[in-house]
């Protein structure tokens, strides 16, 4: 990984790919991973974990980000998908430090409908060790 890249520029090539590899690396040690469903935050091996899941649940053919607000040291990404027949629409919240390193990610669903599916997703995937061993 380049010190220099944007870590979204980093996140996209995540995503598109559908490689994890680099995302531990743009993680910083102080990292916090809110999810839309537990208010508790989870540190950056766990949320490196609920990340991979994440991927295992949201990245189906129709996902896509519809609009990305990027300023100095933090990003907000619109996002839409369809999961378990349910339109999903949320947001990706970023900030992250002067060395590029992801430093809080938050995730927003919008409706309770949607989050349900999500729900159900995640905890399908999170109980699946092979993703994060």
């Amino acid at each position: 990984m380049h010190a220099t890249a944007n870590p979204i520029e980093i996140w996209h090539k995540t995503i598109l790919d559908n490689d994890p590899s680099e995302l531990y690396c743009i993680l910083d040690d102080s990292f916090q991973f809110y999810s839309p469903a537990v208010f508790k935050s989870k540190e950056k091996y766990m949320g490196y974990i609920y990340l991979l899941a994440a991927s295992q649940s949201f990245l189906t053919s129709d996902f896509k980000y519809t609009r990305e607000i990027i300023d100095e040291g933090q990003a907000v990404l619109e996002f839409e998908c369809t999961m378990g027949g349910v339109t999903v629409n949320g947001i990706d919240m970023f900030k992250w430090n002067a060395d590029n390193k992801l430093t809080e990610m938050k995730v927003m669903i919008r409706t309770e409908k949607a989050l349900e599916a999500v729900k159900q997703e995640m905890t399908k995937n999170l109980s699946r060790p092979e993703l994060w061993r």
